[in-house]
């Protein structure tokens, strides 16, 4: 009996276990395959970063004190310009070329000081006689604070106002509070700096502006000639694009000593064709041309190659003549041009 019930309990237990074997394992959830159906969604990319158009322009006025004197001041605005018209640089500055005399009354080109206001700094000596008790070149320098994000039309139509003889913005808080010194000249100079432009692509840049000025006395004159560039250059001084100008005043002198007013206070680029160098160039190029083809031979460059350029004598003017690409197009004399260049470049910010 015992050994009946044993072989039913086996029995029992390997039905059990058979029945166990056979029943099924849950169905596991379909997964969708990520590459049908839906896209999966891509990796954002970063942006490219596109480079903006801007001008470059500079502009040249001049005025003039003669009689008991010899003064030339000309000044400059180099200006840099978004795609909307909207100053976002500006450099301006004064080249104030005054004759000098020696003991016995007798114009001489000794001794004549061939710095800008702005190179000038404290020597300049305008604290003393400022409201504001500041320097020519603090007070220029808040003027540029002012401008910048302002269009030149804005800043040529600013009022106003007669302030101890002088024409000043008097109305123009922020600017007053920084620059009292009369301004029209400057609001001629950037209106000037509309007719020498030049485009140019950067995503960032720096600005300069370089003079040079000579003075030479003869007998009928008094001759104080500037040159100037402007340049905008990118992080490592590679110029990226650049304008040209020159003045050529000649003050006349009278046996007397006095002196007499130079008719054309225009500057050369301003002359366009009047300026009259068509019939004397080797290339029947005008003065404006031939700045226009020094400024696009220097784009690319720096200042030790501008300061490598062999200059050679050729029909009494040193010329780049050996430089083929940039004789080509400006056969002038170029030896100041390079130089106002170069300093430019060290002078930008």
């Amino acid at each position: 009996m015992k050994k009946l019930l044993a072989m039913l309990l086996a029995l029992v237990m390997v039905l059990s276990f058979a029945a166990c074997g056979q029943e099924e394992t849950p169905e596991q959830p379909e997964v969708e395959n990520p590459s049908e159906g839906e896209e999966t969604p891509e990796e954002p990319t970063e942006p490219e970063v596109t480079e903006a158009t801007y001008t470059l322009g500079l502009g040249v006025v001049v005025s003039q004190s003669v009689g008991d004197k010899a003064q030339v001041d000309a000044t400059m605005a180099s200006v840099v310009l978004d795609a909307e018209g909207t100053i976002v640089a500006i450099d301006l500055d004064v080249a104030q070329s005054k004759g000098v005399k020696d003991e016995a009354g007798v114009y001489t080109a000794e001794g004549f000081d061939a710095r800008t206001k702005t190179e000038k700094g404290p020597d300049y000596g305008m604290t003393v006689a400022s409201p504001i008790g500041a320097e020519w070149d603090a007070q220029m320098a808040a003027f540029e604070a002012w401008a910048i994000g302002k269009t030149v039309d804005y800043i040529a139509n600013v009022e106003l106002v007669e302030s101890n003889g002088h024409m000043v913005a008097a109305n123009e808080a922020d600017l007053y509070a920084g620059c009292t010194m009369q301004i029209t000249d400057f609001q001629a100079a950037l209106v000037d700096a509309l007719n020498n432009t030049v485009e140019f692509t950067a995503d960032e840049f720096k600005l300069g502006l370089g003079i040079v000025t000579s003075c030479n006395v003869t007998e009928t004159s008094i001759e104080m000639y500037s040159d100037f560039a402007a340049v905008v250059t990118d992080a490592e001084g590679v110029i990226l694009a650049a304008r040209l100008d020159a003045i050529q005043p000649k003050i006349g002198l009278e046996a007397d000593g006095t002196t007499t007013a130079i008719e054309d206070l225009r500057s050369k680029y301003a002359k366009k064709e009047d300026y009259g160098m068509t019939v004397a160039s080797p290339i029947a190029a005008e003065w404006y041309t031939q700045a226009d083809a020094y400024c696009a031979y220097v784009v690319g460059k720096v200042a030790a190659d501008l300061e490598a350029i062999e200059l050679v004598e050729h029909n009494g003017h040193m010329v780049a003549l050996n430089e083929a690409d940039l004789y080509a197009g400006c056969t002038m004399q170029v030896g100041s041009y390079i130089e106002a260049t170069v300093k430019a470049i060290n002078y930008a910010d």
